[in-house]
């Protein structure tokens, strides 16, 4: 099957702050965050700790790389996406550097705002019209999802994501503005462990159907 996974960055990465300030130091540069802009001169002078994406996201990532890993061991085709706070929409395979930056605790027109500045709407719409899915996995806590899916400034990933089927992890309140039936399947979750634990859950839901 073609399958397609949706997930955010997280706080916890390969290489902390606290490794690589020395190195900012020394060349007179702040801890990165939302500049982007500096993205060439940052990976100039952190070049020993440039990762792919899906290597430098730890934490609670796991469980989506484990879900992720699932899904390939099966045989299915994973289109892996992954949206950040610093680089806007970026698959598992784009390299990055440590920074600290997320959408979380910021108001809503901040973070359309941000979302904004980093086309991340528009970039992810353009991906979907090119491709169709088996299925769809999307694991996007509020803060994030509102920059793909936000009635009030017109935006629904879901009107150009063409997928048999799409399973939404987000809270039991999404039922309201997505209305699930039978081609959308909502999740629901509380928190971030709840959500750990249903990854995990659904994870092995699949290990067990190939068992069968």
């Amino acid at each position: 099957m073609e399958v397609l996974v949706l997930t955010s960055c997280v706080a916890s990465k390969k290489y902390g702050i606290a490794e690589i300030k020395p190195l900012l130091d020394k060349h007179n540069l702040p801890i990165p965050t939302d500049d982007l802009e500096n993205e060439r001169k940052y990976k100039e002078i952190l070049k020993e700790f440039v990762l792919p994406a899906s290597q430098m996201y730890e934490g609670s990532f796991k469980f989506v790389k484990e879900l992720v890993n699932t899904l390939r061991k099966r045989g299915d085709e994973v289109d892996f996406f992954i949206i950040s706070a610093r680089y806007g929409l970026i698959d598992e395979n784009t390299p990055i550097i440590p920074y600290e930056c997320t959408f979380k605790g910021l108001s809503k027109e901040e973070i359309r705002k941000k979302a904004d500045k980093l086309e991340i709407y528009k970039k992810l719409i353009d991906l979907l019209r090119k491709k169709e899915y088996d299925e769809a996995i999307i694991i996007l806590g509020g803060d994030y999802l509102l920059t793909i899916f936000d009635k009030k400034r017109g935006k629904n990933f879901l009107q150009a994501l063409k997928a048999g089927k799409i399973i939404i992890f987000g809270s039991k309140q999404l039922e309201k503005l997505i209305r699930p039936d039978a081609n959308i399947r909502l999740i629901p979750v509380s928190g971030l462990g709840d959500r750990n634990k249903k990854i995990k859950e659904f994870t092995l839901s699949l290990v067990q159907k190939k068992l069968v």
